[in-house]
């Protein structure tokens, strides 16, 4: 039957259940609460006691009242008769809660005195000013006195428990105590019904960033296992059209190089040597169009393989390799900390495309690593013109140039930042672009550490 609900009728099952389950732990718990205090004989609890005891006394003669004390007096309490104030022992507590209970019951008649004490062995003197402490002191040696009209003071002095109690607690506690339960029960159970959602939440993010499908067993109410389905089926299709994309621009920018290649040896017959080199820089051109084509095409599929890179070494690799390129380090601690688990060869392309941007629009690059909060930041700096703040977002989108004339002489296709977003982001890291100190532009990389 549970298997047939949707996830809505599921939840609603559950908080009816819980409903269902409070009420008929009340009913059960009053029902027993009433019991065992017909058994205790203790029907009343003791404000109103006191108060019957209160109106006995007042309307006794002073000849009858030790008949009367004895009348009302029983096991689990003691009344008696004192002519002045009971003297104030310093061991006693006062409880000014219990004070004010019993005195509600005598406003109606003028009011009356009432000193309610507890014993040494009482609980400490904070926890008293809170009501509740009543009910959980019911147990203790207990001293009330009530000043009478007549004169005197009636002095009740408690014996055991005081009101009705359910295994050793009072009723209320006992329903809030299996109450709390019940609610605790019903939120592992919503947990549970919920909790296929949360793994299919990290299923599609993870695959945003590395598109490899991670397939998630389909488990829960009918529509929640239907869209499990269609998740996992879409991932795959996915990645095959990912995987498909990556073999035909390969396919295709190996048959480009090979005619690439058969225009070259033509180009060489060119008698012209002025229109010979403007051809050979454009077949140039076009070898690097397609290679950065297909390594953006490759950036967006990492190799599954994830080993542990140093960063730092990796960045002081293709710094030393390129001439106005340094790598600065504030802390070679923490520097030495930033170790990525990741494809190696991409993380390379990834560096190596952002210092080789930086040193086409600007003269000096300074490269700068630090490890902070489990996280390897890598900062790029170049003296060039910089990036607008408007553009700031789509210079990371594929052929995106500031430049507006795309001219080859002031910059490349516009795919370096585009491949360095990708291969960043199939690593589970972010990629942002921001003003540099040294006045160009500055390339932020976050990659979560190994």
């Amino acid at each position: 039957m549970l298997g047939r609900l949707g996830f809505a009728g599921r939840m609603m099952a559950i908080v009816l259940l819980a409903l269902l389950a409070i009420l008929a732990i009340g009913t059960g718990v009053g029902y027993m609460a009433r019991k065992r205090a017909h058994i205790d004989a203790t029907p009343l609890l003791l404000p109103e006691r006191a108060a019957a005891i209160v109106e006995v006394l007042e309307t006794t003669p002073p000849a009858r009242r030790q008949t009367a004390l004895k009348a009302v007096s029983s096991d689990d309490l003691s009344v008696s008769y004192r002519d002045t104030a009971p003297p104030q022992d310093p061991r006693m507590q006062r409880l000014p809660a219990v004070e004010r209970v019993i005195g509600q019951y005598f406003l109606e008649v003028g009011g009356r005195e009432v000193i309610a004490m507890l014993a040494p062995e009482g609980v400490a003197r904070w926890r008293q000013l809170r009501l509740g402490q009543y009910w959980l002191t019911s147990r203790e040696p207990l001293k009330v006195a009530i000043g009478l009209s007549t004169g005197g003071y009636a002095v009740l002095e408690s014996r055991g428990d005081i009101g009705p109690r359910v295994w050793g607690m009072p009723p209320g506690f006992t329903i809030g105590a299996l109450g709390a339960l019940v609610g605790i029960a019903a939120i592992f159970a919503i947990m549970r019904e919920a909790r296929p959602l949360r793994l299919l939440a990290g299923s599609v993010s993870r695959f945003g960033a590395s598109a490899v499908p991670e397939p998630v067993a389909a488990r829960g109410a009918p529509e929640i296992r239907r869209l499990i389905g269609a998740v996992n089926d879409m991932q795959e299709r996915i990645a095959g059209l990912v995987k498909g994309r990556t073999v035909l621009l390969g396919a295709i920018s190996h048959d480009l190089k090979t005619y690439i290649t058969r225009l070259r040896l033509r180009v060489e017959h060119i008698p012209d040597p002025a229109q010979q080199e403007r051809a050979v820089r454009d077949l140039d051109d076009m070898t690097t169009l397609i290679e950065d084509a297909l390594a953006l095409a490759r950036g967006a599929s990492v190799s599954e393989r994830r080993d542990v890179v140093d960063v730092a070494a990796l960045l002081a690799e293709e710094a030393g390799r390129r001439r106005n390129a340094q790598l600065s380090i504030n802390d070679t601690s923490q520097a030495g900390k930033a170790k990525v688990a990741g494809d190696a060869v991409a993380l390379r392309r990834l560096f190596a495309n952002l210092i080789d941007n930086a040193l086409r629009y600007g003269k000096n690059v300074d490269v700068g690593i630090e490890n902070s909060a489990g996280e390897a930041v890598v900062v790029v700096d170049d003296d060039g013109p910089g990036i607008p703040a408007l553009e700031r977002s789509a210079v990371f989108e594929p052929f995106y140039r500031v430049d507006p004339s795309r001219s080859r002489e002031t910059g490349g296709a516009g795919l370096g930042l585009a491949i360095a977003r990708a291969i960043t982001e199939a690593h589970g890291g972010r990629i942002s672009a921001d003003a540099s100190p040294l006045g160009g532009a500055r390339i932020r990389v976050v990659l979560p550490t190994a």
